[in-house]
């Protein structure tokens, strides 16, 4: 038997030190990572001890800690519904602002490594071109896009 697997909710939920209500509730509104063998949307769960880990990781501390106020037993239907509702988009606004900023952290990391990258090939093209003895020339910018080098070949001579 493997030890990273999880066969039920009620293992989910005492790994996690949550009920299982709670580890239900976030497998809809948190992406709790769980998986249905049959497939269907009432069968049974299985989940791997290091997949629920790493969305711990993720999940901000907010996000698990801070669910919202619990409506008192005596709310009507309807401001019940509106509750729950309420919780689900706060929690997945929460999960997107979440990945809008990994997203952003990414997109910035890529952006140095892009500049570093344009930076060694500057300085590749240039030692090529003095190793060949060949004259970079920067050309002016055609209809004010910035000026790029082109290279000169230099000419052949005839014997």
């Amino acid at each position: 038997m493997n030890s990273d697997v999880l066969n039920s909710w009620k293992e989910v939920a005492s790994y996690l030190g949550r009920g299982v209500r709670t580890v239900q509730r976030w497998e809809q509104e948190l992406a709790l990572p769980v998986r249905r063998p049959r497939g269907k949307s009432r069968s049974a769960i299985i989940a791997f001890r290091s997949e629920l880990d790493e969305w711990l990781q993720h999940a901000s501390r907010h996000h698990l800690a801070a669910e919202g106020p619990d409506l008192p037993p005596a709310a009507n239907g309807r401001h019940r519904e509106l509750h729950e509702r309420t919780v689900l988009l706060l929690g997945q606004t929460r999960m997107l602002l979440d990945r809008s900023t990994q997203l952003c952290q990414r997109l910035q990391d890529m952006g140095i490594r892009v500049t570093r990258t344009i930076e060694l090939a500057t300085v590749r093209v240039k030692r090529n071109a003095e190793t060949n003895g060949v004259e970079l020339v920067k050309s002016p910018p055609p209809d004010g896009a910035s000026g790029k080098p082109v290279t000169v070949m230099p000419e052949h001579q005839a014997d």
